[in-house]
C-alpha cells in the first residue's frame, strides 16, 4: 500500500492569519499548498458570472464540477488564482465573495463535490492545507493539525487595515458585523462546522506577528533529517 504524503492542516476563522501563515510555511518546507477557501470562493465567483441562484443546489454542484481553478505563484511569492482561465484573485478577496462562499459552503452537495478535488492536492513531499474543515473532514488523518484563532475585533482590525492600504473604503463596524455573522454561520452549519479537530494545536494569534506564528507552527514539525 502506497504511503500517503504528509499533511499539515491549518484551520481557523476568517482573519486569523491562516492564509498568510500557510503560504509561508509551505514555501519554507517546499511543500504543496491548498487554499480550500479559494476553491469555494472560485465557485461563488463562477456562479456569479453565470448569474446562478445560490439557493439552487443542483446548479451549484454543476458549477462546481465545471469550474477550473488554478493556483499560480508569482516570482515575488504572490499567489494568484485563475478561475476558468481568468485571474480572479482580487474579486475572490472581496467580503461579498467571502459571504457567498460561506453560504454555498453550507450546502452538503457542494461540499461533497469539492471534497475529492481538495484531497487530490495531497502529493509528495507534503501538503499544507488551509481552510475550515481540513483537519476535521478533508484530511482527518493528517499527521499535523493547527487551529489558528483571534478575537473578532482583532480580525476586523486586520482586515480593515488591509483594505485601507489597498485604497478600499470600508466601515469598521460593518466589517466586524460581517465577520461575526460569518463566524456564527460557519460554526452553526450542520455539515463540517468550524471547530478545532480534537487533536489540533490551537494557537491564538491575537497580538502576535506573522513571523511568530510561523515559528510556532514550524516548531510543531520534526526537524528535517541531516544529510
Amino acid at each position: 500500500m502506497t504511503e500517503l504524503a504528509t499533511v499539515l492542516t491549518i484551520d481557523g476563522p476568517s482573519g486569523a492569519g491562516k492564509g498568510t501563515v500557510s503560504r509561508i510555511v509551505a514555501r519554507r518546507l517546499g511543500w504543496h499548498y491548498l487554499d480550500s477557501g479559494a476553491l469555494y470562493r472560485a465557485v461563488g465567483v463562477a456562479a456569479s458570472w453565470a448569474n446562478l441562484d445560490i439557493s439552487d443546489a443542483a446548479a451549484l454542484v454543476r458549477c462546481t464540477f465545471d469550474t477550473q481553478v488554478e493556483f499560480v505563484e508569482r516570482a515575488e511569492g504572490e499567489l494568484r488564482v485563475l478561475v476558468n482561465g481568468v485571474d480572479a484573485t482580487d474579486e475572490l478577496r472581496l467580503e461579498t465573495t467571502g459571504a457567498v462562499a460561506s453560504a454555498i459552503a453550507a450546502i452538503p452537495e457542494v461540499r461533497s463535490a469539492l471534497k475529492e478535488r481538495q484531497r487530490a492536492f495531497r502529493r509528495a513531499p507534503g501538503l499544507v492545507a488551509d481552510g475550515r474543515d481540513m483537519g476535521t473532514v478533508i484530511f482527518a488523518d493528517a499527521q499535523y493539525k493547527v487551529f489558528l484563532t483571534a478575537s473578532a475585533e482583532e480580525r476586523a482590525q486586520r482586515r480593515h487595515k488591509q483594505l485601507s492600504q489597498k485604497g478600499v473604503c470600508v466601515n469598521f463596524d460593518d466589517l466586524l458585523r460581517e465577520i461575526m455573522a460569518r463566524d456564527a454561520r460557519d460554526a452553526q452549519r450542520t455539515v463540517a462546522p468550524l471547530k478545532p479537530a480534537d487533536d489540533a494545536v490551537v494557537i491564538d494569534t491575537s497580538g502576535m506577528g506573522i513571523d511568530d506564528v510561523v515559528a510556532r507552527v514550524l516548531d510543531l514539525l520534526p526537524a528535517p533529517a541531516t544529510p
